[in-house]
């Protein structure tokens, strides 16, 4: 057993006998592990009972937890909601996890009069409809190319507000109807919308059906032109609809799903099939999925695929917790509208089949019906079969998720491989003890030391980790001047490595107690910055100069122990301080690959976020700097006068008749913007 400490077994003692979710959290805060119970007080207190017979990994989870938070919700499904939309959020190490689950691309059928199909890696409810997710971000971008090829639709997001003349080029190759110009109704447009949901939804029967349907009709009416059109998006559609499998003879909605496990990792195939077609497929490697039984990373993966492809769509009567998830995230969700509510309720209802077929049964699998039920309108069954056609049929899908197992895990032991080969490479041309388990690089962008900024990239063990990315707003402003750029960026990143070093001196010379108690603020500031973790080697996009300029601040802060190299472009050799002569590494070598590959991406990031300014500062106009007018009195100011010099034309009882604006307020801003150029 596990005695609790005494703030968390008073947190027990309080835990709610009632439905909801549980996290566990660690002494700094990070969430470990999220769970659902019909009772949350029995639940929970059963991971610190003397009886109970823990795995070995859930009691190292056991031991970590210092802290327990649980929400209430009305009832079973609401809390598998919320568990799967808090999984998704927080990544916890102790649940069972879609890997990379938040960068799976989608299709997004925008919300707009004159929808467009895009490509998202970003989902929000904002009314538009979401298809996917997908595994394949290529094979995807082909499907959106199929789709615009087949349906006209509009590409640009241009409002359409009719203040445009003529057509632009896609109108004139075919590619679009510019309903941007009146060439196309609105209804006309909403029509193949539908046609392109029916696409995507693999009904391509209904589709043919009712395209056929038009042109006849449009040949009827002696409208050549738009029945020729239609015949060649019959062809198209008839193309894509050969090449897909039959599978079943009856028209059945289904998903089967097979699991493979091997090394410590686990891979789920999924086969869509919609009408008796196979119309995609897909396979997702999981996560934390060490000594979990199938029945629970089945549950796992329904709870967390679902959810994504019901994305984007409104809630079910009584299914709270998704806004609830929102209010905490800190933003608003815009409210669509009635229309295209309805509209995405039907795709995420056609995102869900009517039977889904897995290897073992989760143990909450009447909650996951009950749920996916709502969500569709008509029954929904997880089942396991036991004989017949689809038994046989979902044997096969497990050979498809075995085979692409064993190429995910080959293909992750050759990059484990080379990795580990760089980096003992690296280890070996720069002299360090051993491999560097952290890598940081940094660089400069400006122009003539215009908007200045500097990044700071991060690779642990060969690969880049973009949580730990850092980006600089160089507060320097004398000019052109990158070495003491350079500086500034060393000295506001390396100050957080000598936090705890000065509570050690503080505690051990007995300096006074309000100083460490500072100090301690700021240790406690780095450790959510990410900043206090040391790296195994700082790595600086330039030479000798920019090398020089970095030992100096190495030198004054006293961090002179840190391995430290320049990248030199203009023959990629490496300079470390004491050697006057360059490291040149072989054109072919692992190591000189990797720190050119992280070179490059510290200055890809510094370059976007320059530009990123530069743009903003571009944009900037008079009315930005005035002081106590913020975006609204902004907004308002604009769209009474039009331009910063409408409002300097303006009289000061004119300013001051725009909502929210005071005639104090008024005279200031006059002021301001007749001393500004």
């Amino acid at each position: 057993m596990i005695t609790p400490p005494a703030p968390l077994a008073q947190t027990l003692a309080q835990v709610p006998d009632a439905p909801g979710i549980y996290m566990m959290l660690d002494k700094n805060g990070d969430v470990l592990y999220i769970g659902k119970a019909v009772s949350l007080r029995s639940r929970v207190r059963s991971y610190f009972q003397e009886s109970a017979a823990h795995h070995v990994r859930t009691q190292a989870m056991v031991e970590r937890v210092v802290d327990v938070r649980t929400i209430v919700v009305t009832n079973e499904v609401e809390a598998l909601i919320l568990e799967a939309n808090l999984i998704k959020r927080y990544q916890p190490p102790y649940n069972v996890r879609l890997r990379d689950d938040k960068r799976y691309p989608y299709l997004k059928v925008t919300n707009e009069p004159f929808p467009r199909v895009l490509f998202t890696r970003v989902v929000k409810s904002d009314g538009a409809r979401y298809f996917g997710p997908y595994t394949n971000a290529h094979g995807l971008r082909e499907l959106i190319d199929l789709v615009r090829l087949v349906f006209p639709l509009r590409t640009c997001p241009e409002p359409i507000d009719g203040r445009r003349r003529r057509p632009c080029l896609q109108y004139h190759i075919k590619r679009c109807l510019a309903p941007c110009v009146g060439y196309q109704s609105q209804d006309d447009y909403d029509g193949m919308i539908e046609e392109v949901v029916l696409f995507l939804e693999g009904k391509q029967e209904s589709l043919l059906s009712r395209l056929q349907h038009e042109m006849v009709s449009s040949a009827e009416s002696y409208n050549f032109e738009s029945a020729a059109r239609l015949r060649d998006r019959i062809v198209a559609v008839r193309r894509v609809t050969e090449a897909q499998q039959v599978v079943w003879r009856s028209r059945i909605d289904m998903d089967l799903l097979g699991l493979a496990r091997a090394q410590g990792q686990a891979c789920v195939q999924v086969f869509m099939v919609r009408a008796g077609k196979l119309l995609a497929q897909e396979h997702f490697i999981l996560d934390g999925v060490a000594d979990q039984p199938d029945a629970e990373l089945f549950s796992q993966f329904l709870k967390q695929f679902y959810t994504a492809r019901t994305a984007g769509a409104p809630e079910p009567p009584g299914m709270s917790p998704l806004a609830s998830i929102r209010t905490a995230r800190g933003v608003e969700s815009p409210v669509p509208e009635p229309r295209a509510n309805a509209k995405a309720a039907r795709t995420a209802a056609s995102a869900i089949p009517k039977e889904i077929l897995v290897q073992a049964l989760p143990g909450d699998t009447s909650v996951i019906e009950a749920w996916l039920t709502e969500y569709k309108g008509t029954r929904v069954r997880v089942l396991l079969p036991q004989r017949g056609e689809r038994s046989r049929y979902l044997k096969l899908v497990q050979k498809n998720a075995e085979q692409n197992l064993k190429a995910f895990l080959a293909h992750q032991e050759v990059q484990e491989t080379a990795q580990a080969q760089s980096l003992t490479e690296l280890a070996d041309a720069l002299e360090l003890p051993e491999p560097p388990h952290r890598i940081e690089c940094y660089d400069i962008s400006n122009i003539q030391g215009s908007n200045a900024v500097s990044s700071m990239v991060v690779f642990v063990e060969g690969r880049a980790k973009k949580s730990d990315y850092r980006k600089f707003k160089i507060q320097y402003d004398k000019g052109p001047n990158d070495f003491a750029m350079m500086q500034e960026t060393l000295r506001r990143r390396l100050r957080y490595l000598r936090t705890k070093t000065d509570i050690d001196v503080a505690n051990r010379e007995g300096e006074d107690a309000k100083e460490t108690t500072q100090t301690k603020l700021v240790d406690e500031l780095a450790r959510k910055e990410k900043f206090n973790k040391k790296p195994d080697l700082l790595l600086i996009d330039g030479g000798k100069g920019q090398l020089s300029a970095v030992m100096e601040v190495l030198e004054e802060m006293d961090m002179t122990g840190l391995s430290v190299a320049g990248l030199a472009k203009e023959n990629e050799w490496l300079y470390v301080p004491g050697q006057s002569e360059p490291i040149v590494l072989p054109p072919n070598s692992a190591a000189l690959h990797l720190v050119m590959r992280v070179r490059d991406e510290a200055h890809r990031f510094a370059v976007t976020y320059h530009r990123q300014r530069r743009g903003k500062e571009m944009t900037r106009s008079a009315v930005d700097a005035l002081a106590g007018v913020g975006p609204v009195r902004k907004k308002r100011l604009l769209t009474a006068f039009g331009s910063a010099t409408g409002i300097r034309r303006a009289s000061v009882d004119e300013i001051a008749a725009v909502k929210g604006m005071t005639p104090a307020l008024a005279s200031r801003v006059k002021a301001a913007l007749e001393k500004s150029p």
